[in-house]
């Protein structure tokens, strides 16, 4: 999920990135016209949410995001499922990148099966302590 800043609010939508590249930026296809990029080139602070609930697995990411016009990379990137959002392809003339540049990463994760999870709860509930679940960890990158 991406969320821009509206009026204030996190607006969030699904998104699926195309790429990681080698700095760690992050890229999406999107439309010049789209809500979302009025929105990042007004404010480019967003944020990423990429949920597993199966796995129980939560990264959250705050950083810049910019739009990004560049035909060759495009070219690179382009996959044929893109193809349902966008059905000009290529040569849609509102098709452009959105790369995405985290600056803090924060991840929870829990290997234990929802049983014990359950269990470490009402246990901790029932001695007045917090749970200790699973892995949580917050990153700052330059």
């Amino acid at each position: 999920m991406l969320g821009t800043l509206e009026a204030g609010f996190v607006r969030f939508r699904p998104m699926a990135h195309v790429d990681i590249d080698m700095e760690g930026r992050i890229w999406f296809f999107t439309s010049k016209n789209s809500w979302k990029a009025a929105e990042i080139q007004q404010t480019p602070t967003v944020q990423l949410l990429y949920l597993n609930e199966e796995e129980a697995r939560y990264v959250r990411m705050d950083g810049m995001a910019y739009i990004i016009e560049d035909d060759q990379r495009m070219k690179e990137l382009y996959n044929p499922f893109l193809k349902a959002w966008f059905p000009k392809g290529l040569r849609d003339p509102s098709l452009t990148l959105l790369a995405f540049h985290p600056v803090e990463i924060e991840y929870w994760k829990n290997d234990d099966s929802k049983a014990i999870t359950y269990l470490k709860i009402l246990a901790a509930s029932a001695l007045g302590n917090e749970p200790t679940i699973g892995e949580h960890e917050k990153l700052v990158l330059q």
